[in-house]
């Protein structure tokens, strides 16, 4: 899951210089619907007979209330600025789990927690914050966004299975993104023509979508959101060292300490999880 969110933002800022946010979203959502509708007739996947609006709350989460806020906040602070308050993400998760979901959290997953957050804001930046207070606003709703998100898929996961969770965020994403693309006059799959703008849509649809955000779905069906979102903070490392390999970016001690960092808050987390559970 690391792995494939740390590469799509090299995927989606070559297809940004093509099309809008919003167009590019909406035919991410589609895509993603169509592989996971493709998947079901030949039965490689299974769908029962539930229910499915319940999921509708996990869906307003994430994807929708999550992109909206994201993209909209793009609009006023540099990447990197958001890069830093998302990932405080597995911090909120950290302290609102007991309250929330009840399940305990152990005293040392907080210092790790904090000190994974550490390690990305010391690869990011610590002079990338430009003051722009709606826009930190609006990153840190999408933060509180995919916060919920994780509380209410691992709720549902007791019901649903993580493909039904997944399929279903999928479509909804599809249908709610490609309603606000037409209102906004920018739906365009036209430009799915230009290989810079298919190729990228086909790996944040195919993968980025369907098989990370089932992955989750599926960590979240069987371990504590404290573990499973720390593991988000990978991404970073991943985008640090795609960097190096496919853009020739400089790797300095600071990459080095932070990702370490990282890697260790995670191990941490995890580690004081299962040896206390």
């Amino acid at each position: 899951m690391a792995f494939i969110f740390g590469l799509s933002f090299l995927f989606t800022k070559n297809a940004l210089d093509y099309t809008s946010p919003m167009n590019f979203i909406a035919i991410r959502f589609t895509i993603a619907s169509l592989f996971l509708f493709f998947l079901s007739i030949f039965k490689i996947i299974s769908l029962q007979r539930k229910n499915y609006f319940k999921l509708l709350i996990v869906s307003l989460f994430q994807p929708i209330l999550y992109f909206i806020f994201e993209t909209s906040g793009l609009l006023y602070i540099p990447s990197s600025e958001a890069g830093i308050l998302i990932a405080s993400i597995p911090i909120f998760i950290t302290f609102l789990t007991p309250i929330v979901l009840k399940e305990k959290v152990h005293n040392m997953n907080f210092l790790f927690v904090f000190l994974s957050f550490f390690g990305v804001l010391l690869i990011i930046g610590f002079n990338n914050f430009k003051g722009n207070i709606k826009g930190d606003l609006l990153i840190l709703c999408a933060v509180f966004s995919a916060t919920f998100y994780n509380f209410t898929s691992r709720k549902f996961s007791k019901e649903f299975q993580p493909v039904e969770i997944t399929f279903f965020m999928m479509i909804i994403g599809a249908i709610f993104f490609n309603a606000l693309a037409i209102i906004r006059e920018e739906l365009d799959y036209t430009v799915l023509t230009n290989i810079h703008v298919l190729i990228p849509a086909l790996y944040l649809g195919i993968l980025s979508s369907s098989v990370a955000f089932f992955l989750v779905n599926y960590m979240l069906s069987k371990i504590s959101p404290t573990q499973s979102s720390i593991f988000a903070n990978l991404t970073t490392v991943t985008s640090v060292l795609a960097g190096a390999l496919f853009r020739n970016e400089q790797i300095t001690l600071k990459h080095i300490i932070g990702m370490t960092l990282i890697i260790l808050g995670v191990w941490g987390v995890n580690y004081y999880k299962y040896n206390n559970s």
